[in-house]
C-alpha cells in the first residue's frame, strides 16, 4: 500500500463517510486502504476482547450493512469472510466463536479505534440534510 503514515482518525471519518454516502459502492472498492477503512470500520462495531459467537457477529454486522454502509450486493458472511481473511477478526479452530484481533495497528492512528462510527455516519448524515434543505430554500427564493 502506498501510504506511508499512519491514517489519522479525521481522515477515517472523512474516507468513511465518503465511501459509505457518497460513492454508491457495488462491492468492495479496489483501493487497499479503502478496503481496509471500510473493514476497520466495521470491526469498530465490535467488542474489543470479547468473544462473540457467529450470531452475535452476524447481528452486529448486519448493523454495519444496514446503518453503516450499504454495498450492493455485499451480506453480512462475506463481510465477516473479510474480517477474518484480512485479520480484523480471529475465529476459533471449530468456527463459533471470534474475536476482534488488532490487525494492521500500522495503518491507523491509536485515535481510530475510538470513533463511534455510528455517530460519525449520523453526523453526516444530518449535515447532508441540512446542506439539502438549505440549497431548496435558496432555490425557492431565487
Amino acid at each position: 500500500m502506498a501510504t506511508t503514515q499512519p491514517i489519522t482518525s479525521d481522515q477515517f471519518s472523512k474516507r468513511l463517510v465518503n465511501l459509505c454516502l457518497r460513492s454508491g459502492l457495488g462491492g468492495m472498492p479496489k483501493d487497499e486502504a479503502d478496503q481496509h477503512i471500510l473493514l476497520k470500520s466495521a470491526a469498530l462495531l465490535l467488542p474489543a476482547g470479547s468473544l462473540l459467537s457467529e450470531k452475535e457477529v452476524n447481528e452486529r454486522l448486519q448493523v454495519w450493512l444496514t446503518q453503516v454502509c450499504v454495498i450492493q450486493n455485499f451480506d453480512r458472511v462475506t463481510l465477516r469472510r473479510w474480517l477474518v481473511d484480512t485479520g480484523y477478526l480471529t475465529r476459533s479452530s471449530n468456527g463459533a466463536e471470534y474475536r476482534v484481533s488488532t490487525a494492521r495497528p500500522d495503518l491507523f492512528e491509536a485515535a481510530v479505534d475510538q470513533i463511534d462510527i455510528l455517530e460519525t455516519i449520523r453526523s453526516a448524515r444530518d449535515e447532508m440534510e441540512r446542506r439539502k434543505q438549505a440549497f431548496l430554500a435558496r432555490s425557492k427564493g431565487a
